[in-house]
């Protein structure tokens, strides 16, 4: 419980890149540069002579730049608790140039001194003599530099994630359109068959196809989008799937009214009860049942889809039903926007259900 914690919090302490470890080497690894390169620069000064030998120079500086890079990761944490990250993605140009102008000036601020005092024992008061101008001035320039470089670090890592951002929208604009048209088509043509044979029935399912479109129009179409939203979505789904299947679906929605305001990303779940359905229950008989259940463990949103279908080798290595939008493609994708929205901190499992059958699970980290 306590490692996930840490994980998490150190996870949004600063822009992220990737998985969470690669994101802190590259950190890591930026800041010993920006140590070596300082370390040749002043290697003539009285602070090298002082220091001693090239390596325990270079040593002192690297944990000074360390020192640096972990307090300005600090500083972005800070921020964005302060100012909220939905605000953030709001910010003007300007005020985004701003922004990763001032917090890495604020981490070199409060990370130089401590590095200077732990690596050199150094009083950091003698940097900033009023009665030495040129000596200020000159720890001032400093400062700016190391400010300057880390800014270029942390702001091409934030232009990474707005271009990871814009990629997986347009991903998701895909995969709607790839959804929406044969799924339309399908079900309008459904309906056309059953005006004259069952004008009721009829007339279930096109109220129901206009809950699935309001449900999927609404999720996707703001920047916010949340589980309740994702079970809107799902059960409108299966009521029209009922209505086509009737006695082959039964089907069993569990989600606790205090989950539903828990954000999700938009289609996560919905993909994965259809695998449930095509690959699952509608290559049999009988049909079967799908259960969707969503429960909080331990700190994590946990989400399952149960179905007593085919079983995972049909779910696995079934042809695709539609062009794109095999089994394998939509895992493909939840994954993908699983790892870009939460980095390691979030997982999807396949596994055999017993007797028979296929559980998907997703497990998800629940911001405090």
């Amino acid at each position: 419980m306590l490692r996930q914690s840490w994980r998490a919090w150190i996870n949004r302490s600063a822009p992220r890149v990737g998985p969470w470890w690669i994101d802190h080497v590259w950190t890591v690894v930026f800041s010993l540069a920006v140590a070596l390169g300082f370390s040749i620069l002043f290697s003539t000064g009285r602070g090298r002579a002082s220091v001693g030998s090239w390596g325990a120079w270079y040593l002192a500086n690297a944990i000074v730049s360390l020192t640096i890079g972990f307090c300005i990761r600090c500083a972005f944490w800070l921020a964005e608790r302060i100012v909220g990250s939905a605000r953030l993605q709001r910010l003007a140009p300007w005020q985004r140039s701003l922004y990763f102008a001032v917090v890495p000036l604020a981490g070199v601020t409060i990370g130089w001194p401590l590095g200077m005092r732990w690596a050199f024992d150094v009083d950091v008061r003698a940097f900033f003599p009023l009665d030495r101008p040129s000596l200020l001035w000159s720890t001032v320039l400093i400062m700016l530099l190391v400010s300057a470089a880390f800014q270029l670090f942390f702001r091409s890592a934030a232009l990474k994630i707005q271009a990871e951002n814009r990629a997986t929208e347009a991903q998701l604009r895909l995969l709607q359109a790839q959804i929406e048209p044969h799924f339309l088509f399908n079900t309008l043509a459904n309906v056309v068959s059953l005006m004259e044979a069952d004008a009721p029935r009829a007339k279930t399912m096109l109220e129901a196809f206009v809950d699935y479109l309001r449900a999927s129009l609404s999720g996707l179409g703001h920047g916010s989008h949340t589980l309740g939203d994702e079970i809107d979505l799902v059960d409108a789904y299966m009521r029209i799937i009922k209505i086509r299947m009737e006695d082959r679906l039964d089907y069993v929605i569990e989600v606790p009214a205090a989950l539903r305001a828990l954000a999700l990303p938009p289609l996560t779940l919905q993909p994965l009860v259809e695998n449930a359905i095509v690959h699952g229950l509608e290559p049999q008989i009988d049909g079967g049942r799908v259960r969707i259940d969503a429960r909080h463990v331990d700190g994590r949103l946990v989400i399952t889809v149960d179905d007593d279908g085919a079983g995972l080798a049909a779910t696995t290595t079934a042809p695709a039903a539609r062009p794109g939008r095999g089994a394998g493609t939509a895992l493909a994708n939840i994954r993908q926007r699983l790892a870009q929205t939460y980095g390691s901190g979030a997982s999807l499992e396949l596994e055999a259900a017993r007797p028979r059958g296929v559980r998907a699970s997703l497990s998800l980290p629940i911001p405090r």
